[in-house]
């Protein structure tokens, strides 16, 4: 009996080639990392879905940071929408690729990031530069002859 242990190492090429991966959006935009994580947007949700609802639904695909209902001031009911934030891409990109178009609370709802970088402008974009009024022709071609007179 050896003495030595063999120890399979940790291959951290297999578990981190998903960190070069950028998260897209369903229309191809470039997901943006909001200030604390991974904010996804949840359209279609069920008009009496409380915020337990949503992170237990979300929870498994990962450590639900936190959760953001709006509801209506004069019914009380949820908006449609909710805000799930994650830490982790991989767990944000999970939730986005499994739970979109699945069904909670009798509604089939809709998952998507919710923040994006903009998209680089091109010429047609940009805003265009402020240029230099061009000569006014006045009657004096120059400060100098306007103060002679």
């Amino acid at each position: 009996m050896s003495s030595r242990m063999d120890v399979d190492e940790k291959n951290d090429s297999i578990d981190n080639e998903n960190d070069n991966v950028v998260p897209s959006t369903k229309d191809g935009l470039i997901a943006a990392k909001s200030i604390q994580g991974y904010v996804l947007i949840v359209t279609n949700v069920h008009e009496e879905a409380t915020e337990e609802d949503i992170t237990d639904f979300f929870s498994d695909f990962g450590r639900v940071r936190g959760v953001h209902l709006n509801l209506d001031r004069q019914s009380g009911y949820v908006k449609g929408y909710a805000l799930v934030e994650f830490r982790e891409k991989s767990e944000a990109e999970e939730a986005v690729r499994e739970a979109d178009g699945s069904e909670l609370l009798g509604t089939i709802i809709n998952v998507d990031f919710a923040f994006v970088e903009s998209p680089e402008q091109t010429n047609e974009t940009k805003p265009k530069q402020r240029e230099r009024s061009p000569d006014r022709g006045g009657r004096y071609e120059s400060r100098q002859e306007r103060d002679q007179w």
